[in-house]
Formats: structure tokens, C-alpha cells, sequence
């Protein structure tokens, strides 16, 4: 009794304990977590330099300052460069300057007003105050700054500038940085000598070349302890960025048979309305989705479905379907071209193989229509034109005075009327048999058109969401049961393996969404678990995760068979070389002994900048071996990329003495400072630790 006593005394506590233990199961480890907002604590972090974590708030804020500099706001495209430069201002505003603090380097208050205001205006700020020479002008600087002033330092303009000056002193002390790394570049004489022997020694080599592939698996053993060997010897070649891998099912929303009905009907509508407004150009304005709603054109302009139309002044023509769109033309006047446009059609036959052939049946031909056969059946069936054309019983449609051959613009050109030219027409071609369909005409027609694009409707969204739903819902319990309700509803699953975190496009997905699938695979899938509903761009998509690897060397289960690859690479050169030791005699009598696999060759004029020798393909070694030998000389075998090889010297050439090698060793200069700037960026980035965590937000 004792006990149950003391347990009812407790139970209030318990039950305390039991409302608290839900909550923590229900909001997870992260009311814990050094990023819980419950316990006071907002911080969101897209990354770490020189070991600061940089909160998305801080980072948000320059990416701001950087898109104000935009004329337009930025795309999806443009916005990932901006956050790039966002990043980089980062690592330049902690990394660099932590380096320029060391070394003593600073910006002071007269550079900066210098490079605001002064006799050295930074290019980036000056470009908003030029004059109407299209100079930059220090009166409009001095006006906005003393406007700045006035506004005060609450002022949105005001904090604008402030971002902008802060942006300008991180770049003016980076290229101080920078140029302090790239101006200690120096080349000596002897640097200048090696580059121009680089360049002009050449020797003559003659080879023995065994690829390892003629060595067959069979002949050598690799063993699970080579191959792990071979592993932890070489875990360089191993490491491997972040990676995901998915499988994921789309449910694609397309336009439906009623949806294209009701557009049609709408635009019926807009097709009276738009005969009798008087103001065609506010109507297409205002009811119009495409991208051009008035033009001026010849009849080679003329949109096809309209070509056969009688078209008047304040006429509507349509509605008509077409690339996605439907589609109404109103005439609103005509103009007289600078050149004429007739249309025609044609029945060719090609005289290249055999002239008089050629001519005879076009004569034939031209005698039958001549007699009342009917023109365009038989340029379907005969004749040698485009297949487009003759299955359009032989129609060229309008076109341009001087867009034909010159026998044939003036045939129809000269047509004073319509219906067949009563000869044969010889071109560059062949002949041809022309029937003048429309005579030569200047004339121009203004139209104004509304295009409205098939689109899906809310029902049709609603049931694509509702289908990808239901089966996102019935798999919940993992992978093995989404592929096979894939399987049971015959959808197309699509697999993804290699999906960087900063990916912008997972195979047939693309468009601003897959970022936030990559987001899911990256901070909240574990392996095996299913996706909500991903809504993209014209698709629903559900997905689950196959594969997680983080960045590091890769772990061996993953990698064994690349592994084993090379491992066996190793055994098979080990084989060749034991081999060819073994032989005696020019390489010629050891190829032979050697027997199947084995080449041998001569190279002229090999130059130590070769990174390939013919007949062996990349073979750095071999090179490197080569001019390091004595004319006469042969090598040791040689284990290179993807052979083993034994060269011999036939000749070496050394390039001649100079007397000045200046020019070489400018090109040492340019060359190491042209990859300065760059190299100064990835040193510091590795030396400062830097994690790039964006793509968790982005």
C-alpha cells in the first residue's frame, strides 16, 4: 500500500515528466540542439571560416547588397552567381583579412575617400554618377553623399551606401593582397633557360610498349589483401565530394482535352470582343501573353495557318493552336513592301546523274498536267523536291524576290497571272515544272494579335497533386515499398546517383524547384526514407533516398572494384616487367620474345612539353625518362598510365645556346601570375578551414 501510495503522491510529477518527454519526442533533438530556437538560440548557420560559423542572417545581408547593384532583380541562374560573390565576400572579409592583418596591410580612411570621392574613383561606385559625356562626375558624388547626410544614418540609401563602401574596402584590401603574393613572382635566368630547353630540345626515341591489357586476368592473382592494400595506400585517389543518390517518380501536369476546350472558348469570346474594340492596341495589352502583340509583315510573314485566309482591315482571324498557344489576328491596315513576294509550286527532276533522262520525264510530266492531270497528285509522286514539299504536292509557299535561283525568280516573278508556266524552267538543280499560285505582290499587313498559352487548370493541378499524394502516402514505410508500388502503377522511375549538394538540376528535373529536393536529400532524408510531395515546376515528384555520402575518402565497400581495378593494374605491370627482364637483345629481338602485346615504334622530334607519345598515348614517365638519358641510352622498364615501356635514345637534339633568355622568362612571370589571383583564393580558402554549407538553405 506504501507503494502505490507514494506513486499516487508522485503522479502529478509524472505526469509532468510525461508531458515534457512528449514534447521532446515531438519537436525532436533540435529543442536541444545549439541551434534551438526554444532555448533562446536562432542561430542558422550556412557555413564555417577560420573556424566562425557564418549565420544566414549575416550572409542574407550582403547577398541583398550585392543584388541592389542589379538594374532589374536577378534570375534563379543569376542569383546562385550572387551568392557565389556573396560567399567569396566572406572568405575575403575573414580569411583574407586575418592574413593582411598578419602581414600588416590596411585600408585607411583617405584611400577610402579617395576611391569614393578623390582623384582615384573605384570604377564599380563611379559608373552611378556619370555625366552626360559619360564621365564619371565628382559633383553628382559630392551632391548624393551630402543628400546621404542629410537623410540621416537610418536612411534605407544610407545603410545602402554603408554595404557599398564596406564591399569597397574588402576589394581594395584584397587586390593589395593579391598583388603584394603576385608581385613577389620572379623567374631567374636559369628558370628562363629550363623553359626555353622545354620548348626546343627534341630527341628521337625508339620504343617497346606492352599496354597492360595484354596481359590477360587469368595470369595474375589479386587477392582481397591487394586490393585493401592497395586502398590504404593510395587513399588520395579515393576521396570524394558530398554526394547523394535518389530514385524518384513524377507525376507531370499537362494541359487536359477540357482545359484546351475552355481556353478555346475563351477565346472565341475575346474574338468578338477584339472585332469591335476600337483600340487594338490597349486590347492586346491587356489581354495578350505573348511576347510580340503587333508586327508588320510581307506575305512571307504571314503566319501559315492564315497564309490561305482573305484577309481584310478590321478583320479577326483565328482562333488558331499552335506551339502551345492559342492565337487571334486582327488586320488593323496594310503597307506597300520594298521588294515583291509571290508564292509557287514546283516539280523538280535533278539532272546530275543524266541530263537528257532528266529533261525527258520532266517534259512527260509537264505534257500530263499540260493535258489535265492534276498538278500537286503528281509532285507527290514524282520528281525529285524536298519530301516536305512534295508532300505538300509541291508547294514553296511565299517568298522573296532574289530568295530563289535566278531562272527560277524570274519565271515566277514574270508571271503576269496565276496558273502554270507553259515550260520547263533549267537551274543549277535541274528542271523544274512551275505553277504560279499567287502573282507578285508589295503588299504589307499590320496585325495585332492576343495569344493566350494552354495552361493547366486548377482541376487538372489538383489531380496530378492528388495521384502523387495518394502513393507518396501508401510508401511511407521506405523504399522497398515505393518500388514496388512504382511498379504495381507502372510509373517511370527515374534514378539519380551522383547529385552534388550545390546540384541546380537533377536529371530530367529542372528549373528553380530542385533545389529543394537536393535540400531534402542533403538535411533530412536518411537512407531508405520516402519524400513529401515535391511541387516543381510542371510536376509532382516523390522521391526517396538510395545512397548518402558525406565528403572524405570514400569507404572501401564503396570503391573496392575501382580498387581492384588499379590493383590489378599494379600485379599486371609487376608481370611485365619480371617478363621483360628477363629478355636479351635490341628491343626488337625482345618484343619478339615477348610475344603477344608487345610493339615496338620510333618517335621523331618528341619535345619534353608532350604529355603523349603515339602509338603509347599519355605517358609522362616515358617523357620524363627519356630526356633524363644519354643519346644511346635505354631505359629500365618503365611502369606509365596504362603500359610499361622501355625506351632507348636514337637522338637528342639540344636546342642551341642563347645568349638572352628574357623572353622565357617573362613566360615563366606571366604564366605563374596569371594563376596568382587564383591560387592566392584556394590557399587561403584550404589553410582557413572554410565549409561551405549554403547548399542546407539554397
Amino acid at each position: 500500500m506504501a507503494i502505490i501510495t507514494s506513486i499516487r503522491e508522485r503522479s502529478g510529477v509524472a505526469i509532468g515528466v510525461i508531458a515534457v518527454g512528449l514534447i521532446l519526442f515531438m519537436v525532436g533533438g533540435d529543442l536541444l540542439s545549439p541551434n534551438s530556437t526554444l532555448l533562446g538560440n536562432n542561430k542558422q548557420v550556412v557555413g564555417q571560416i577560420s573556424g566562425d560559423d557564418i549565420e544566414l542572417r549575416e550572409f542574407s545581408t550582403i547577398v541583398e547588397n550585392i543584388k541592389a547593384n542589379y538594374p532589374t532583380p536577378p534570375n534563379e541562374q543569376q542569383m546562385q552567381g550572387v551568392r557565389q560573390a556573396a560567399w567569396n565576400e566572406m572568405i575575403y572579409r575573414i580569411a583574407y583579412q586575418r592574413q593582411m592583418d598578419e602581414l600588416g596591410i590596411t585600408v585607411t580612411d583617405e584611400e577610402m575617400t579617395d576611391i569614393i570621392s578623390g582623384n582615384n574613383i573605384d570604377p564599380q561606385f563611379g559608373r552611378y554618377f556619370v555625366d552626360s559625356t559619360g564621365q564619371v562626375s565628382k559633383e553628382r558624388i559630392n551632391e548624393y553623399l551630402s543628400m546621404l547626410k542629410t537623410q540621416g544614418a537610418n536612411s534605407q540609401q544610407y545603410q545602402q551606401q554603408v554595404a557599398m563602401e564596406q564591399q569597397l574596402k574588402t576589394s581594395r584590401g584584397r587586390v593589395k593582397f593579391e598583388n603584394l603574393i603576385s608581385r613577389t613572382t620572379y623567374a631567374s635566368n636559369l628558370e628562363g633557360k629550363k623553359e626555353y630547353e622545354k620548348q626546343n630540345d627534341k630527341v628521337e626515341i625508339a620504343y617497346l610498349n606492352v599496354p597492360f591489357y595484354a596481359v590477360a586476368d587469368s595470369l595474375v592473382d589479386v587477392s582481397e589483401s591487394d586490393i585493401k592494400s592497395y586502398y590504404n595506400n593510395n587513399q588520395h585517389e579515393f576521396e570524394r565530394k558530398a554526394n547523394r543518390g535518389i530514385e524518384f517518380v513524377s507525376f507531370q501536369v499537362q494541359p487536359s482535352d477540357a482545359d484546351k476546350e475552355v481556353l478555346e472558348g475563351e477565346m472565341k469570346d475575346l474574338q468578338r470582343s477584339f472585332a469591335k474594340t476600337t483600340n487594338d492596341t490597349a486590347f492586346v495589352d491587356s489581354h495578350s501573353e505573348g511576347a510580340t502583340n503587333l508586327m508588320t509583315v510581307n506575305m512571307t510573314g504571314v503566319p501559315t495557318y492564315m497564309i490561305n485566309e482573305d484577309m481584310a482591315v478590321d478583320q479577326v482571324y483565328g482562333p488558331y493552336f499552335a506551339a502551345g498557344a492559342y492565337r487571334i489576328y486582327k488586320v488593323t491596315g496594310t503597307s506597300e513592301d520594298s521588294i515583291y513576294s509571290a508564292r509557287a509550286s514546283h516539280i523538280l527532276f535533278k539532272n546530275d546523274k543524266d541530263d537528257a533522262a532528266a529533261k525527258k520525264e520532266a517534259l512527260a510530266t509537264l505534257r500530263k498536267i499540260q493535258n489535265g492531270e492534276n498538278f500537286e497528285e503528281l509532285a507527290k509522286k514524282v520528281g525529285d523536291a524536298a519530301p516536305t514539299t512534295k508532300a505538300n504536292g509541291g508547294d514553296l509557299n511565299w517568298f522573296a524576290k532574289g530568295r530563289m535561283v535566278k531562272e527560277f525568280d524570274q519565271a515566277v516573278f514574270g508571271a503576269r497571272r496565276t496558273g502554270l508556266v507553259n515550260r520547263l524552267v533549267k537551274t543549277q538543280f535541274g528542271y523544274h515544272i512551275i505553277k504560279v499560285t499567287e502573282t507578285k505582290t508589295k503588299k504589307m499587313y499590320d496585325l495585332a494579335i492576343v495569344e493566350k498559352k494552354l495552361t493547366p487548370s486548377d482541376a487538372t493541378i489538383n489531380a496530378a497533386y492528388r495521384k502523387a499524394s495518394v502513393f507518396a502516402s501508401s510508401v511511407k514505410s521506405g523504399r522497398a515499398a515505393f518500388e514496388a508500388k512504382a511498379d504495381e502503377e507502372k510509373l517511370f522511375v527515374e534514378q539519380a546517383l551522383n547529385i552534388a549538394p550545390e546540384a541546380t538540376y537533377i536529371n530530367s528535373l529542372r528549373g528553380n524547384s530542385v533545389r529543394q529536393v537536393v535540400r531534402w536529400a542533403y538535411t533530412e532524408a536518411g537512407i531508405d526514407d520516402v519524400s513529401e510531395v515535391f511541387d516543381l515546376d510542371d510536376r509532382f515528384v516523390v522521391a526517396t533516398l538510395m545512397s548518402s555520402r558525406e565528403e572524405g575518402v570514400a569507404d572501401f565497400a564503396e570503391v573496392k572494384n575501382e580498387a581492384k581495378v588499379q590493383a590489378t593494374k599494379a600485379k599486371k605491370a609487376e608481370f611485365i616487367v619480371n617478363k621483360l627482364n628477363s629478355l636479351k637483345g635490341d628491343l626488337t629481338d625482345m618484343a619478339k620474345a615477348y610475344g603477344n602485346g608487345a610493339k615496338t615504334d620510333i618517335v621523331n622530334e618528341l619535345s619534353f612539353s608532350d604529355i603523349s607519345i603515339q602509338g603509347i598515348g599519355i605517358a609522362p614517365k616515358t617523357i620524363g625518362t627519356a630526356f633524363g638519358l644519354k643519346e644511346g641510352a635505354t631505359s629500365a622498364p618503365i611502369v606509365d598510365e596504362n603500359s610499361v615501356v622501355i625506351v632507348k635514345v636514337r637522338k637528342a637534339d639540344k636546342a642551341l645556346e642563347s645568349a638572352d633568355y628574357t623572353i622565357y622568362q617573362r613566360q615563366v612571370e606571366n604564366q605563374a601570375t596569371r594563376y596568382a589571383f587564383q591560387n592566392v583564393l584556394n590557399a587561403v580558402t584550404e589553410l582557413s578551414d572554410v565549409k561551405d554549407e549554403r547548399y542546407k538553405f539554397f
